[in-house]
């Protein structure tokens, strides 16, 4: 195990006191300024607005603690149920509605093992991450082998990025502190889709590929 100095440390601690800070506030400010509203609100108000909004931002925050927990590799993140087969194309299909990325056309993809809404779960951040940093439309495929199936989501981005570079990206909260006020989430996509694919037996690899971020999650299938 790798030892932290003191300079490290507190810079970790920045991080996550800026990044975390940061996003959390916003969730729980809508929530404080909507239940303020609830004593004067119509009852079709708070049918029709209030409480959806309330239901929202507090799924919002809960969804960012998951996020940390998972991340940090807490036990109580882990599933407790046994994993079983799952249909990675319609989770991918889900995942992707309503968003630019296209799913290339194929032939029938082979089930996984594993735990769907963790599995979701990581399909979620890789798309969301995809969406803010691709130059043009996100293109997915997937890729399957004996043992394994693969949700490979190739990026345009406007300039090639180097292997170290890319790897940083699941360092925990690297895009905290430069890039907290020019794009939304924590910067723990990646991180958080890598240990949910891990705790299934697979993984999440990053590459550069003809100028192009390639993304790939990777499972083994029943």
């Amino acid at each position: 195990m790798t030892t932290l100095g003191p300079d490290a440390l507190d810079l970790v601690r920045r991080r996550v006191v800026n990044v975390v800070g940061h996003e959390l506030r916003t969730p729980l400010t809508t929530i404080r300024g909507l239940a303020e509203l609830l004593a004067d609100a119509s009852e079709e108000e708070l049918h029709d607005t209030l409480i959806p909004a309330l239901v929202r931002n507090a799924r919002r925050a809960e969804r960012l603690l998951d996020d940390l927990l998972i991340a940090g590799e807490i036990d109580t993140a882990r599933p407790v149920s046994p994993a079983e087969p799952v249909d990675l194309s319609e989770v991918v299909a889900t995942a992707v509605d309503g968003t630019d990325v296209e799913v290339e056309a194929g032939g029938d993809v082979p089930l996984v093992l594993g735990h769907r809404d963790q599995i979701a779960h990581a399909v979620a951040h890789l798309v969301e991450n995809a969406g803010q940093y691709a130059d043009a439309a996100p293109v997915a495929r997937f890729e399957h082998d004996d043992s394994t199936v693969s949700f490979v989501l190739r990026t345009p981005v406007e300039r090639a990025l180097p292997p170290a570079e890319l790897e940083l990206g699941f360092e925990l909260f690297f895009r905290g502190e430069q890039a907290v006020t020019r794009a939304a989430g924590l910067g723990i996509g990646l991180p958080v889709a890598r240990a949910l694919a891990r705790m299934d037996g697979g993984d999440v690899t990053i590459a550069d590929e003809a100028g192009d971020v390639v993304t790939r999650l990777t499972l083994p299938r029943t």
